[in-house]
């Protein structure tokens, strides 16, 4: 019995020393491993749509070329002003596959308190649910230099500041298209201790 303890740590540790070293490398790993099968299932249309971990996948790997392309770097900050839904986990896993680190905002947040997040967090980019939270920050764009585009959900853009998520999704394809590890080298380079995510209470905002 004591041998087959000794054997199950040994087992055990392997497990530890093997694991993912970050977030979006096991979630690759989970895309590979189960493509067919059901990952998520979101309200839509009065009822229920149904994604596989590839179809996840795929719109992960879209999403976080996007940002590359946009120049978005390791541990740099995006914001994620949005309530809970599936584009959120999936613009999330996107963002930490990336490379960067999420900065997540409630939807119910004043506009004042999204600015000063946004920019006391040093966020690039900012994804909106819809045209509510979109205002939010045209309202203090002057206080925001360090934001070079706004992507939206729901919503349009503005050919300038503003971007949908498809036009996003449209521009990691072209940088696939002509680099097709952009993404998987930039999560293979994460390290342990790198920044993942920032999240602001009521009481750091006061």
């Amino acid at each position: 019995m004591a041998g087959l303890q000794k054997s199950q740590e040994r087992l055990d540790i392997a497990k530890i020393e093997r694991r993912p070293a970050s977030v979006p490398r096991m979630f690759l790993d989970r895309v590979a491993a189960t493509p067919g099968l059901e990952a998520f299932r979101y309200p839509a249309d009065g009822g229920w749509t149904s994604v596989t971990w590839q179809q996840v996948g795929d719109r992960v790997s879209l999403i976080a070329a996007g940002l590359i392309s946009l120049g978005i770097k390791p541990e740099e900050r995006v914001a994620l002003a949005s309530g809970t839904r599936y584009e959120w986990v999936v613009v999330d896993f996107a963002i930490l596959a990336a490379g960067a680190a999420t900065t997540t905002v409630y939807p119910t947040t004043h506009a004042e308190d999204v600015a000063f997040i946004v920019a006391n967090s040093g966020s690039r980019i900012v994804v909106a649910e819809d045209q509510v939270q979109v205002d939010k920050l045209i309202a203090y764009r002057a206080d925001l230099p360090a934001v070079d585009k706004v992507v939206v959900i729901d919503g349009t853009g503005n050919g300038d500041w503003v971007i949908t998520l498809d036009e996003l999704e449209g521009l990691g394809a072209q940088l696939l298209a002509d680099a097709p590890t952009a993404v998987t080298d930039r999560v293979d380079a994460i390290r342990p201790d790198q920044l993942a995510t920032l999240i602001y209470t009521s009481g750091t905002t006061g």
